[in-house]
């Protein structure tokens, strides 16, 4: 058993003390602190919060050690047992951060706990030096004061809010309580919608996957005061961070919080457990490159907001708004011409979680969702409402799950395949690993479910007429083949329009086609002009969803089968 003990120097202090107490399985071993953690594919090299790292023997006598690579250290230690003592800092709050101070603890053991690399299955105990009027909110065992999991793998994917400022609310879906914790000024006087509609969609999920395995599950939520939008999952449980405080019974502030919750939870099924096989297990100690992305997570995007209307919760159309959102992200970006949806998953390791070149790559979030609609709705068309995605992922935590493996990309394939009785080559070549248009196989589908699609034109004039996207008077988008490509880069910052000042025409000029205007404008601090034609326009235009007036009987059916409205 390794043990932890986890405490301050003072309570306002940003650094948490570490202390461990191992015993090693041979005199010359390794230890390891994580360089990423589940959910967020991307290094963290979490060892530069690291200081002060030292290792003793059971009589407190200093061990010779050295750090053999960025988050590894080599102890010689031929005593029965080490203790290993350092300090992490602390200082932002995230989905997936750890942030201690005088009024709560919030913990994500992957980012502060050191681990002994060949040992990962034992059980890991941890005590948390907190005031005796404090709360643990935490999916792991509680002994006291004290956190148990029976591996590291638990104990890096069972996170904490601790504080004695908690609010927490409760509810019941069969055998399994399901807690909300939040941690800052949420006003909850509507507590009541909130748990009737929590209760609404956990249970279609739990009904639509056919089981769950925990007898606990955890919300925990921080609700700070700026404005702020994250969430991660875990084994049994989530951290979701989502501000203003303010606006929390705002009509945004809330859809983003069932949002969030309803992707959230239904990670518990999709990555927790049914999980690529490139992670299975998890490899803390390097990038674990993979290229379902799209299912990890475009398959879960979609089903987050599908569980919301499908219960009932939310209503058509505030369901045809959020696909709209989803269309207005994924036709802005001229990336989906360059780079698949596969391919631009293995680069999650290299930029995912960044704005990256302009036009690189296609979001796994975006268009894996797209592309899920697309399956969900072929399943579905083709099994005259029978069948659904839905078969898909139950297959996936019988077969792969159920039985202690990961899937792989051709794994989905097949099985998708399965459900749908013919060969999907043509999908995976067009939408997986290539860059084939959505929007025409889109079309097609949605019409027989009483859809339409319209192709909308930018609402900017500029961006529209010349394929130039500005925020506060700087360039931040170029779209590629147009007008504004001939004379404009990215940072150029206009100060006029036809000698008139930017700032004062920009929401209101209205650029005609075929017409020459000439742009004043800074780079690198010297000022420059040109002149520009634009032409038909037509850039960053993008598809919006409409629901047909005239639906017909047929449509109604299918349309019930696929949203149950």
């Amino acid at each position: 058993m390794i043990q932890y003990r986890l405490s301050q120097k003072f309570p306002h202090d940003s650094f948490l003390q570490v202390e461990i107490l191992i015993k090693p399985t041979k005199a010359d071993f390794e230890v390891k602190l994580p360089d990423w953690r589940p959910g967020r594919y991307q290094l963290g090299n979490f060892s530069k919060y690291l200081r002060n790292f030292n290792a003793f023997d059971k009589n407190e006598e200093p061990l010779n050690f050295k750090k053999t690579n960025r988050n590894t250290w080599l102890i010689h230690c031929e005593d029965e047992e080490c203790i290993i003592r350092y300090e992490i800092y602390t200082s932002i709050i995230d989905g997936g951060s750890t942030f201690v101070d005088e009024e709560h603890w919030y913990l994500n053991f992957i980012n502060c706990m050191i681990y002994q690399a060949d040992d990962m299955k034992q059980v890991h105990k941890v005590h948390l030096d907190i005031p005796n009027d404090w709360e643990i909110a935490c999916g792991l065992k509680k002994e006291g004061k004290e956190l148990v999991a029976d591996s590291f793998y638990e104990l890096v994917d069972s996170p904490a809010l601790v504080s004695n400022k908690l609010q927490h609310l409760e509810y019941r879906v069969q055998e399994t309580n399901f807690h909300l914790w939040f941690r800052g000024n949420a006003d909850l006087k509507n507590k009541n919608q909130i748990l009737d509609d929590f209760k609404k969609f956990t249970a279609y999920q739990i009904e639509t996957m056919g089981e769950f395995e925990s007898k606990d599950y955890h919300f925990l939520f921080q609700i700070p005061d700026e404005k702020a939008y994250h969430g991660v999952e875990h084994l049994n449980s989530t951290c979701i961070v989502l501000g203003p405080a303010k606006e929390f019974n705002s009509e945004t502030f809330y859809n983003n919080f069932l949002g969030i919750s309803s992707h959230e939870l239904f990670h518990y099924w999709n990555i927790i457990r049914i999980r690529p096989e490139e992670m299975y297990p998890y490899n803390f100690d390097k990038e674990n490159y993979f290229i379902t992305g799209y299912v990890a997570e475009g398959v879960t995007t979609y089903y987050g907001d599908l569980f919301l209307v499908r219960s009932g919760v939310k209503d058509l159309d505030w369901y045809i708004d959020e696909l709209n959102i989803l269309f207005k992200r994924h036709f802005e970006n001229y990336g989906r011409f360059n780079t698949s949806v596969a391919e631009s998953s293995w680069d999650l390791w290299l930029d995912g979680y960044e704005a990256g070149i302009p036009h690189r790559k296609v979001s796994i979030y975006v268009k894996g969702a797209l592309i899920a609609l697309i399956l969900d709705l072929k399943i579905i068309l083709e099994s005259n409402g029978e069948k659904s995605l839905d078969d898909v992922m139950r297959k996936l935590w019988t077969d792969f799950y159920k039985k202690d493996k990961g899937y792989s990309s051709e794994d989905y394939l097949k099985t998708a395949e399965e459900v749908i009785g013919y060969e999907l080559t043509d999908y995976l070549n067009k939408f997986i690993t290539g860059c084939e248009p959505v929007e025409n196989e889109l079309k097609i589908l949605l019409d027989q479910f009483g859809f339409e699609m319209e192709l909308k034109a930018n609402e900017n004039s500029i961006t529209h007429h010349l394929g130039l996207k500005i925020n506060e008077e700087t360039v931040i988008s170029i779209a590629p083949d147009s007008p504004a490509e001939k004379a404009f880069r990215i940072g150029d910052k206009l100060i006029g329009i036809n000698k008139q000042k930017f700032e004062e025409i920009q929401d209101v000029i209205h650029f005609e086609e075929e017409t020459s205007y000439s742009f004043q404008f800074f780079r690198n601090n010297n000022l420059r002009e040109v002149t520009i034609k634009t032409e038909n326009g037509g850039f960053y235009s993008r598809y919006i969803l409409k629901g047909n007036n005239d639906i017909k009987e047929d449509e109604k059916i299918m349309r019930k089968k696929w949203l149950n409205v």
